[in-house]
Formats: structure tokens, sequence, C-alpha cells
């Protein structure tokens, strides 16, 4: 499988509705433009598949004839798209359309910051050559109807399907339950007390990629997945995922969001970070956006390459002819090529040619440790997943580095117990140090109480509530490289060979070995990742704050390294001003770890469920408004980003 990344964007999904006076009730009509760019003016930012997103959507939403009037589409493609054709044909679009009318826009192709790139994007003006997002919403809000946007500019998905039968629709009834639904969304677009619903198809520091094997943006493809009414099976779970729509057939405008949140996940679970739909929704309820249908995409029916009559998108083996066998491959369905033969068909083998015992995503894993042998350090000993060596004693020390594999010990006497070992523990500081041997300088952070989240941001900084804190120390900085593999003896970092940086790529679960190590080491078991509150409460400057949108300064460029002046790399900490309270890089450089599950603020604490840990403070790869210091985002603690690193809390005992 290839995979071609479009660079730069984080693209949305939005349902606006526009407040509009009552009206008459009846079916609404839709306008469509759609533009795909694959082709650019300038070569070098070409891609493979946004044409046919346009196309492909475009088509699938005139076929919603039961749902709406289709009044007009349009579809601009490569060189047809250019900056002033786009403008042009949204002004146009303000003497057709009408207050309950339905408006769709749909782009494919790259993004760049807040914008988006036409044909004619030009690198040397990236401002005046893109179609901002702000000139857009203006644009959309001036046609004063509801509106439709998918951006399909940075994150994508694909996998097999199954497509749901018909067959639950009474025929005599259908022109009835046509005609309920329809009001029922045209009561919906009407209402003047909805608001907008918005659907970001990857987390906002995630890469989009496309799907050779759909010919499709992975998200462009889940979404005629579910226009199709198809299922999806998580490979780690054997849970099947469908569009949840009603007995009629049609689908729900948070049924349509649940399925493309898990849809987009599972397409991309095979990456080193699966690609995380992100849903902002506002108050209103539920009323149908969509009606499924088992009629085949336009892209589904047209790639067969080996002509079986099997599409290449259902066919596992899209260039051998195979006609009569379920998944297109020759012999009966289970004979699907595996050329090491080790049980794992080549399709979902990482490592197709090479045989092992046992296997992990199909590489040899030796012990069978669940960590394949390319990464297990003791790949003949079944160990731990952070290195995979055995630890018999449990002290977080590898039984190979361990002097005393049997005996819980400390790293400074090689793993043995300080008895009859010369080497002298580290021991932690008292109450009132502020440096430790390994981490270096800690704050002391007095608590208080403090006001959390913003009224202003995205919907997950909010609501705005009161927390009380107590004292603690933070690390000055981000820990470093350096002081990974002072504990750690390896740096996993992918700009490694800078002790000073941040260390990066490491996951949440791995921090936890980390600090099972450090707090063996300090002889006390008070150091720990800050919980979210702790660290909003030290960015914002602590008692000392003085209300800076970023972490010491309005003035992002004197606090932190982001995307606009970073190179494209993290950077040594203490290269930027600090905060109020002497911290480093609370903004930027690296994404930080939090305690916490990433979850709404109304969960409270522990009630709710979430697949992510908490990620604040942005990165070297962030906008501006993407490294606030009420910005929120999450991960799922075994992935880990070249954007993510973290830093240190020790508690304060209480006094006795």
């Amino acid at each position: 499988m290839s995979w071609h990344i479009r660079h730069l964007a984080y693209p949305i999904l939005v349902f606006h509705v526009c407040s509009v006076a009552k009206a008459q009730i009846q079916k609404p009509e839709l306008f469509l433009l759609s533009v795909g760019v694959e082709q650019y003016q300038d070569t070098s930012l070409n891609l493979n598949f946004c044409a046919d997103d346009a196309t492909d959507l475009a088509t699938a939403l005139q076929m919603q004839t039961d749902l709406y009037d289709v009044i007009e589409a349009k579809v601009l493609v490569n060189a047809q798209a250019t900056r002033a054709a786009v403008r042009a044909e949204l002004d146009a679009y303000k003497k057709k359309v009408t207050p309950n009318d339905l408006f769709v826009f749909i782009f494919s192709g790259h993004g760049i910051e807040d914008a988006l790139a036409p044909f004619d994007y030009n690198n040397t003006d990236p401002i005046g050559s893109s179609l901002n997002k702000e000139d857009l919403r203006q644009k959309l809000n001036a046609l004063g109807c509801n509106y439709l946007v998918l951006l399909d500019a940075c994150h994508s998905g694909s996998f097999t399907k199954q497509v749901l039968g018909k067959g639950l629709l009474n025929p005599s009834d259908d022109a009835r339950v046509v005609e309920q639904a329809s009001r029922k969304l045209a009561e919906a677009l009407a209402d003047t007390d909805k608001n907008a619903i918005v659907v970001s198809s990857t987390a906002s520091d995630q890469m989009s990629f496309e799907c050779e094997r759909c010919a499709h943006g992975y998200f462009a493809q889940a979404v005629l997945d579910c226009i199709a009414g198809n299922s999806i099976t998580d490979p780690l779970t054997g849970r099947v995922i469908s569009p949840q729509a009603d007995l009629n057939g049609f689908l729900g405008m948070l049924g349509f969001e649940s399925y493309l949140a898990e849809a987009v996940r599972i397409k991309t679970i095979d990456q080193e970070t699966p690609q995380k739909v992100r849903v902002y929704r506002s108050s209103g309820g539920d009323f149908p956006i969509l009606r499924l249908t088992a009629i085949q995409s336009v892209a589904h029916q047209k790639m067969d390459r080996d002509d079986d009559g099997i599409p290449d998108i259902d066919d596992v083996c899209p260039d051998d002819y195979s006609p009569t066998t379920a998944n297109g491959c020759p012999g009966s369905p289970v004979e699907m090529p595996d050329a090491d033969s080790d049980g794992v068909f080549d399709i979902n083998d990482d490592c197709p040619f090479a045989y092992g015992p046992f296997t992990t995503f199909g590489c040899p894993d030796t012990d069978g440790d669940g960590i394949r042998d390319s990464d297990d350090v003791c790949p003949d000993q079944v160990g731990q997943y952070f290195d995979g060596c055995p630890d018999s004693d449990g002290d977080n020390i590898p039984d190979p580095d361990d002097k005393c594999p049997w005996e819980a010990g400390e790293k400074a006497n090689w793993g043995c117990p300080e008895i009859g070992f010369t080497a002298k523990a580290i021991t932690a500081p008292d109450t009132k140090a502020s440096s430790h041997p390994i981490l270096g300088d800690m704050v002391l952070v007095v608590g208080g109480d403090f006001q959390m989240g913003s009224a202003y941001g995205d919907e997950d900084e909010g609501p705005v509530h009161t927390v009380n804190l107590s004292d603690y120390y933070i690390g000055q900085t981000e820990v470093t490289q350096a002081q990974w593999r002072a504990v750690m003896g390896e740096v996993p970092a992918y700009f490694a060979g800078c002790d000073d940086c941040p260390v990066e790529r490491v996951s949440w679960e791995e921090i936890q070995a980390f600090l099972g190590r450090l707090n063996n080491l300090s002889g006390a078991n008070l150091y720990r990742l800050p919980t979210e509150a702790e660290w909003e409460y030290a960015a914002r400057g602590g008692n000392q704050g003085r209300g800076y949108v970023f972490s010491g300064s309005n003035d992002i460029d004197a606090v932190a390294w982001h995307a606009l002046n970073s190179s494209g790399r993290t950077h040594a900490v203490k290269g930027k001003m600090a905060n109020e309270l002497g911290l480093f890089d609370m903004t930027g450089n690296v994404w930080e770890w939090c305690v916490e599950w990433y979850k709404p603020y109304s969960e409270g604490v522990t009630a709710g469920t979430s697949r992510y840990r908490v990620n604040r403070g942005g990165s070297w790869h962030l906008t501006p408004r993407q490294s606030r210091v009420t910005y929120r985002d999450g991960i799922a603690p075994r992935e880990k980003s070249y954007m993510l690193g973290f830093r240190m809390v020790r508690e304060i005992p209480l006094a006795r």
C-alpha cells in the first residue's frame, strides 16, 4: 500500500445552520460546489486522488433525492479550480439560494495554515494565492442559508466493507416515510435554535493520507462508505462498526459523526498515529442528514484492474483474475497470499517475507511476548513492553542490566539493594529543594484557586470552572534527551543527537516506566506527570500570572517554537523567554503529556470514558491558535509522536 500525505492543513467537516425565519415546511433544495485539486500549477505539490474525491462525493450527495431537491451541482477540478474561479462561484450562489436551502461546499487538496490551496497556489505568496478560511466563512455566511462544508485537505482513511442489504422498508410505506424524514430535516434546517456542528477529520497535529487501494483520501472514503451503508470491523476488538440508520435507512447527524470517528480511526489503525476525528457540536436535537443506499459509489464501481468483476476496493488480490471467490483471490477465499507462510496474509503482514515461530503484526516474535524481534532487546526471553526484556524482581531494571535480577534494587547500585555496594543511591530533595540530580531545576508553584478553561476557544475548552490546587514543584523545562538517557539508557527521539532538546516519541505508557525507575533512583514515590489543571495553572504563571494568551507573553515568538519559526524541528530547551514562574517552553517545542484521560470538563475527573490521554502546550509543528494555554488535545496512551514529550511534577508530602 502506498501512502501519500496531504500536507499542512487540518480539514474539518462543518454543518452550520443559519438563523432564518420559520417558513412553510417543504423539501429543502440542495446546491453544491465541489472542488478537487490533485494536479497543481506548481507540480511539486501534486497529489493523486483529490479530483476523484471531489467528483465522487458530489455524485454521492446528488443521489440524496429522498431528502433534497437537487437544484444545481458544479464540480471544479485541477486547472478549473483557480482561486478566482472558486471565489466567483461562491459569490454567484448568493443569487440562487434561499434561507431554507442547503448549500454544500467540498474541497479536496492541500491546505496551508488557515487556508486552502487552489490550483494556482504559489509558495512565494501564500496569503494572496490561497483561499483564506475566514474569507471562505464570510462568503458562506453571506449566502444566508444552511451550509455543509467538507474539507478533505489533511487527514483521511480506507478499508474493506460490507454493504447493508435493503429489505428493511415496506415498499408501500416508502413514500410516507420519505416524506416524514424530509419534513423533519426541513424543520431542523429552518429552526432558528440550531447551531453549528463541526467535525474535524483528524487531530490538529496529524497528517492526512491518501489510499492508493481506495483511490481516495481516507476521510473522503469514510464519508462515501457511510453514504453507502458500509460496515467496518475493528481488527483489535472484532467489533463491527455500521452507520446506525433507522429502519427506513435514514441516518441522523449524530450517527454520521459517530460512524466517521470510528471508521477513520480503524482505516488508519496501521499508522504510527491513527487519525482521530474531532467533533464539536452545540445544543440542538438530532435530525436526518442522509439516506443510506446499497448503490455503490462511483469509485466503488469504476476501479477493477484485473477485470474480474470485483471492484479493487473489495478485491484482496486486485491484480489476479479470480471472479469466483468472495475476496477476489485465486482458489478458495482462505487461500490469500502469505509469502512467508506464517499464517498472516501478506495484506496484513508488516513483514511479509519474514517467518517466525510467533508473529506480532506478521513480524518474527521469537519469544511470543508481543514485541517483534526488531524492537526486542531480549528476543529470546519474554519481557516487558518498553524494551522486551524480563524484569524478574519487578524493580524496572531489565534483567540484562541487573546484577541482582532476583532482588529489587536501584539503578545506582546496578539493580541491587544498596547494602554491600559502594554506589550511592540518588536521594530525593527535601520539600524546600528546587532541583534534582537528573531532572535539574524544579520550580515551586504556590497553589490556590484559578479559573480553568476559556469561554472563547474551542468547545472542549469550556466551560470555565474554578479549580483549587495545593503547592507542587514542576520541571523548569521539558524532560530532555540527556535526562531520559540518564534514567532509561536509550533515547527514542526522532530528533536525536541533541541532548538539550526535549525527548519525544515517548508514549504515555513508556513514561510510566520512566517514572518507576526515576522514583526508585530518587528513593521516594514523589515524581509523576502533571494533572491537566496543574499544567494549565503553571502555564498561566500560577499566582503570578498576567493573563497572557501564551505561556509568558501575548507574543508567541518571544516564548515558543511553533510552526512559523521552528524550521520544522524541536530546539534546545530554554531557547525562548520564560513565563512568570520561570518555566520554559510551556508553549511550543513539544506537546506535553498529562495524567488524565481526555474528555469534556463537564464529565469531571473520574466520570465518562475516553481512548486518549491529555496533551497540552502545542508544538514546533502547530499554529499559534493551537498553542494557546487553554488549547486541549489528546492521543492514545500507547501512541508516540515526534511532536510530543513531557515534563515532571514533584509532589510535596503533607506535613505530619
